[in-house]
This record gives structure tokens, sequence and C-alpha cells, in this order.
């Protein structure tokens, strides 16, 4: 019984010590833009350092702030040219360096919020969550882009596979990405008792 009621207060005490869930969703509002630009930063460095590693020259990075590329003369968020990429598969490789970049940084993600190494500060989770839902925007989008300029539609052309079948191949991807992500606002806006706590209170009523 006595074990019982100090659950109790160790349960009442932890969940004063977390914010509330409105004050996550006002402080993740905040996180938004900050997150957008190391969004936009991870994605061009990585056509950036990719192109170096293939022997290329970057000539121009643009990060920051959004507008028209002139260049192309097209509203973009970001964009990065270079010269120097002698074969399709250098351009190939270039193109698609950003989703290689999202595809680890979610799995790094996922490695967290499916173990016991996920944090158990509020804030920190959220921050960690918002982040995973800027890389799984930035990797998924291209299931409804159509434009010629476009990273993926230029790779899907390269490799001539740029129909249905390929868009829903990678809607798949999209969808088991985006349930790491759902799992990390799972973990985030749920009110549990640290295991730390539990263990302890679990042996002393038996």
């Amino acid at each position: 019984m006595r074990a019982a009621i100090l659950a109790l207060v160790l349960a009442v005490r932890v969940a004063h010590a977390d914010p509330s869930n409105e004050k996550l969703v006002l402080v993740g509002a905040g996180m938004a833009l900050p997150t957008y630009v190391i969004g936009v930063s991870l994605h061009e460095s990585s056509h950036a350092l990719a192109a170096v590693l293939l022997g290329a020259h970057v000539d121009e990075l643009h990060v920051f702030p959004p507008g028209r590329d002139p260049h192309t003369g097209t509203f973009r968020f970001g964009w990065t040219y270079v010269h120097g990429l002698e074969t399709q598969r250098d351009t190939e490789l270039f193109l698609i360096a950003p989703k290689i970049t999202d595809a680890i940084l979610l799995g790094g993600f996922a490695a967290l919020v499916f173990t016991s190494a996920w944090p158990e500060n509020k804030y920190a989770q959220l921050a960690l969550t918002v982040g995973a839902t800027g890389l799984w925007v930035d990797f998924a989008k291209d299931v409804v882009v159509t434009s010629p300029q476009d990273d993926m539609v230029r790779v899907f052309q390269m490799w001539c596979i740029d129909g249905i079948a390929t868009r829903l191949a990678y809607a798949a991807i999209d969808v088991g990405l985006g349930l790491i992500v759902a799992k990390g606002y799972e973990r985030t806006f749920t009110r549990d008792m640290p295991v730390t706590m539990m263990v302890p209170l679990l042996r002393s009523a038996f």
C-alpha cells in the first residue's frame, strides 16, 4: 500500500516537472524557423559536399533567405551550382546526396526513439522530433513534386523510371520514415513515469 502511494506521489511530481503539451506545441512552433534554416543548410550543403568529394567545384551555395533563383527565374528555398561533374553517375550522386543525409540522420533518430537512449527531458525530445520532421519533409516532398528542376525528378528521368510505380514505391519509403517520426511525437507527448523510478517501486511492492 505504501509503495502504491509513493508511486502516485512520484508520478504527480514528474507530471508537474514536465511542461504541458500545450507549452510543447508552442515551443515546437517557435522551432519551425530555425529548423527550416538548418534543413535548407543541410540539403544544400549535402549537394556541395558531394560535389567536392566527386572532384567538382562549387560555384554558388545559397541557403538563406529563400527567393528567386537568378539562374532559373523561379522561387526556390535554396540552391547550389557546381561544375566539373564528369559522368552521369557523378550527377546522380550529387542530386541524391540530400536524401542520403536525410536517411542517415533519420536512422540515428530511430536508434534513439526506439531504445532507452531516448532523452527524458521533454524539450530535448521535442527538439529531436521537430528536427526529424524537417528531415522527413525534405525526403518526402519529392513524391508530389513534378518540377523538372527537382532533384529526384531529374534522377528518375535519368533512370527512365519517372512513372506512377516509381512514385508509389517512393511513397512507401516515405510512410516508413514517417512512422519513425510519429513515434517521436508519441514519446514526446506521452506522460510516462521514467523506468528508473518504476523499477525500485515494483520491487518494493512485492
